[in-house]
């Protein structure tokens, strides 16, 4: 019996040993982890000045800053009517409109001139020749007999004072609203108008020109008035205005795209992205200026261009070394900390319950969308 229970003892250790082994070699072939970056990409500006000669060399493309191309001009003319928004404050003559009645049975002609007598003792003058029919009325224009002592006259019935008395109960004015001379702006034609009918016309015909020449592939820009006039002086006044324009558009059309996305992304490479990627160069988002077309065989343009950067998987955070036995909750938790580069971390674990990432960096895979 003492040796039964030995070989059983025995027997059961192996097995016991043997399920151990076998947990242990699944759990270390099962035991891997993931972890899916979201990037936040980043703006990294570059502004740098280039040449733009129409046959550089091959050694001038490689070495320098330098792309193929050249200026293109074209002569664009159009016209423009533009609103006058300057105003004056000026001080008019005419201080209102007064209603005439007639309610007697005859027709009653008033010459210009016209006197017409408030309650207060103001006195004003009809502006024109009317005829008021009889049972009718009609509005006339008034001015100040004396501007210098003219006070406002408020609703009410006005007496003309020349006219027969037996009929000024019959034949009057009525004020329906307040007279008064009080200085009112009118539209004057100013060079402020003239500046931005001449902005206006110019962007639209630059438009035109480019519609008109498929200048979709052409950076930097110039643009001069040849010419415009306008039949208008400063000074008039004038509601609305017309503006003639002749325009020189400049253009300057690259021979290959390529070669400036290239010479972006060299700039690119010489800055420090250490662990981040570069987007695709987009050349039609590239801000360019012209900064001089007059060099000897060749044109300097200043050029600004936003690179996207983006987190990648040689970033000193991802790297499975770094990452190799870490609590998956501190890693976690380091990573979100990042957020200037990263927007969001998902982490995928098996066995589901482990709490750590595999010491083994072949069981690590790092994915970033």
């Amino acid at each position: 019996m003492p040796k039964l229970n030995l070989y059983r003892n025995i027997s059961i250790t192996f097995v016991i040993f043997v399920a151990i082994l076998l947990v242990a070699i699944f759990l270390f072939l099962s035991s891997k982890a993931t972890v899916i970056i979201t990037p936040n990409p980043q703006k990294v500006s570059l502004s740098f000045n280039l040449e733009v000669k129409e046959n550089p060399t091959a050694d001038e493309l490689s070495e320098k800053d330098v792309v193929a191309g050249k200026i293109e001009t074209y002569v664009k003319a159009g016209s423009l009517t533009s609103e006058v928004l300057s105003t004056q404050a000026v001080a008019s003559e005419i201080v209102g409109q007064v209603k005439l009645i007639n309610d007697s049975r005859q027709d009653q002609a008033l010459v210009k001139t016209t006197q017409l007598q408030a309650d207060n003792g103001v006195i004003v003058r009809t502006a024109e020749n009317v005829i008021v029919k009889a049972g009718s009325s009609i509005n006339v224009s008034v001015v100040a007999k004396d501007p210098a002592e003219f006070k406002d006259i408020d609703p009410g019935d006005l007496v003309i004072i020349k006219l027969n008395p037996a009929l000024q109960d019959k034949i009057y004015g009525v004020v329906e609203k307040t007279l008064n001379n009080d200085p009112h702006d009118i539209k004057v034609l100013a060079d402020s108008d003239i500046a931005r009918a001449k902005e206006k016309l110019s962007q639209r015909l630059t438009e035109e020109v480019k519609k008109e020449n498929n200048l979709s592939g052409s950076i930097g820009l110039l643009t001069e008035i040849k010419s415009f006039k306008s039949k208008n002086k400063i000074g008039d006044e004038v509601d609305n205005f017309d503006l003639e324009m002749e325009l020189e558009v400049k253009y300057l059309k690259l021979t290959s795209d390529e070669q400036l996305a290239n010479l972006i992304i060299k700039k690119v490479n010489n800055l420090n992205l250490s662990g981040l990627s570069v987007g695709d160069v987009n050349v039609s988002d590239v801000e360019s200026t012209i900064v001089d077309d007059d060099l000897n065989g060749s044109v300097l343009v200043k050029v600004n261009y936003f690179v996207l950067v983006k987190i990648d998987e040689n970033n000193a955070l991802l790297t499975k070394k770094h990452l190799s036995g870490q609590k998956i909750d501190s890693i976690k938790e380091l990573l979100m900390s990042s957020q200037d580069v990263i927007s969001d971390v998902e982490i995928l674990a098996s066995p589901y319950w482990t709490k750590s990432f595999p010491k083994q960096e072949s069981k690590i895979n790092v994915i970033i969308k």
